[in-house]
Order: C-alpha cells, then sequence, then structure tokens
C-alpha cells in the first residue's frame, strides 16, 4: 500500500520555494550574486514544471485508473523530459485531446510559447556547463510563465471541487 500524497499541496510547497528563491536574487545586492541566484531561479523553474506535471499526471491517473493501467501509465508519465511546448502539448493530449487544443490556445498569447521554449533551452545550456546570461526581467517572466502554466495544467488535471 502507498502513502497518500497530496499532489496539491506538494505543487503549491515548491512553487513557494521558487518564490523565495526569486525574492533572495531581487535582493542581493553584489550583481554577481543576483546573476548565480537568477540562474538557478530558472534551474528550478524548469526542473518545477517537469515534476508538477508528474505530480498532477500521476494524482490525474491515481483517480481515473485500474492499478494495471496505473503501474503502466506512470512509468511513460515518468520517463517525460524537456517539456518544452511541443512534449507538453504531446503529454496532455494524450490524456485529452480538448486539454490539448486549450493548452495550445493557452500558450499562443502573450508569447508564453516562446518563453516557454526558452526558459527549457536557458536550463538546458546551464545544466551541460554552457555560460547563460539571466537578467532579472527574464528570471520574473519565467517566474510569471511558470505559475500561470502550473495553474493552467492544475485547472486540467486536479481542479478544485466547484461547490
Amino acid at each position: 500500500m502507498t502513502a497518500y500524497v497530496d499532489r496539491r499541496s506538494a505543487i503549491k510547497a515548491e512553487l513557494r520555494e521558487i518564490d523565495e528563491l526569486v525574492l533572495l536574487a531581487d535582493a542581493a545586492e553584489e550583481l554577481a550574486v543576483r546573476g548565480h541566484l537568477a540562474r538557478l531561479a530558472v534551474i528550478r523553474m524548469s526542473g518545477f514544471i517537469e515534476s508538477a506535471v508528474q505530480h498532477m499526471a500521476n494524482a490525474y491517473l491515481e483517480e481515473h485508473s485500474s492499478h494495471r493501467v496505473l503501474a503502466f501509465a506512470q512509468t511513460q508519465v515518468g520517463k517525460q523530459t524537456n517539456l518544452n511546448p511541443t512534449n507538453l502539448e504531446r503529454l496532455v493530449g494524450n490524456f485529452d485531446a480538448q486539454w490539448r487544443a486549450e493548452l495550445t490556445d493557452f500558450l499562443a498569447q502573450d508569447e508564453r510559447r516562446q518563453s516557454l521554449g526558452n526558459l527549457i533551452g536557458a536550463r538546458h545550456k546551464l545544466a551541460h556547463g554552457g555560460s547563460q546570461a539571466i537578467s532579472t526581467a527574464n528570471m520574473h517572466t519565467y517566474h510569471r510563465l511558470t505559475e500561470e502554466v502550473v495553474k493552467f495544467l492544475l485547472g486540467r488535471f486536479l481542479p478544485l471541487p466547484r461547490n
């Protein structure tokens, strides 16, 4: 028997940690320190989107699947990495074609698709030893985008009950 995991709370807790990191980067007086914290924030945000999607997908699967289907599907969800816009749309579309269409429309607004691709690309460069300058403005754009994407996906995978 597996322990119950409150996936929504786990996602919110991780987002609060990122919020604190962004605030810490903003408060850093030394530009070098601010730059290092901004790069760390980008790595965390990109990884957070992936882990949040895994939490949401697993929660959805746990609620809507038999134990045999669940075991198989969770293995597939666990293999998802590099959730650039196309890969994210594909994963979401595997659950529901309408959700994919809604995500595509959502990403088309306010340059979200481009920003998400840039966030994932920046993380990839940083994680593989590249030097990537991250401005405070970009960090805030990515932070806002991260919150918006996760909120959008929560509304599909883990919607709050309506009264």
